[in-house]
């Protein structure tokens, strides 16, 4: 099996070693005997979008998300009918921001993609470590940003009686969860990288995961957030 990765905006939208995200996902992909192929594009290199099994965005400062929104507007159709086929496509931080109808900043207003039913408006800014309880486990992120999901029409990626966040529509991932997401939290990892294979070939069977280390920094980190929120 082959698979094709794509890493856009990687020199734009990486502020908190969203790389690692793509590494650690190309590695793991690797060690189940896949081909794979990583693309790091940035603004005007061409972007094929219908020939990636999964395209990934980081976060970036306000003004590189804006430089990014002028170059991907060139591929709203190409993601459009990515996103409506089930390729799957992960957004961490702002990323996201740029697939819905309206980026409402304190200083200007722009038109985003709107392949999403949701905007953004620009608010308080909030900056903190993340627990969230995410099905039979707990989410360890990051979060840094001042936009908030307004007008939402969509699924949220993670949401419980106090919280709300993040878009899910299909295979796309949506969510201001950063840190990087998928290297902290091997759970989701796993169970990530099974779907992003099982949709491509039903039948692959996957050969175990020595994630010993992983696992060990996922429980600490578990443990001392919890720690810290006692205190």
């Amino acid at each position: 099996m082959k698979m094709k990765l794509a890493f856009l905006y990687h020199d734009l939208l990486n502020l908190y070693g969203e790389s690692g995200n793509v590494r650690i996902l190309e590695y793991h992909l690797r060690e189940q005997g896949i081909d794979v192929e990583v693309d790091y594009l940035s603004l005007d290199d061409p972007k094929d979008i219908a020939s990636y099994d999964w395209i990934y965005m980081g976060c970036g400062v306000e003004r590189s998300l804006i430089l990014a929104l002028t170059d991907i507007r060139k591929y709203k159709n190409e993601l459009a009918y990515a996103i409506e086929h089930g390729t799957h496509i992960l957004a961490t931080g702002n990323s996201f921001e740029l697939f819905g109808k309206e980026i409402r900043m304190p200083s200007k207003s722009y038109k985003a993609l709107g392949l999403l039913d949701f905007s953004t408006e620009y608010k308080t800014r909030t900056v903190h470590d993340l627990l969230l309880r995410y099905g039979e486990h707990v989410l360890v992120g990051f979060e840094n940003h001042s936009g908030a999901t307004v007008d939402s029409r969509e699924e949220a990626f993670y949401h419980d009686d106090e919280r709300q966040e993040g878009i899910r529509r299909i295979h796309f991932l949506g969510t201001y969860t950063i840190g990087p997401l998928l290297v902290r939290n091997p759970f989701f990892l796993k169970s990530y990288m099974e779907e992003l294979i099982h949709s491509k070939d039903p039948s692959f069977r996957l050969k175990p995961m020595d994630m010993e280390l992983e696992d060990a920094a996922y429980t600490t980190a578990v443990s001392t957030l919890k720690e810290l929120r006692l205190q």
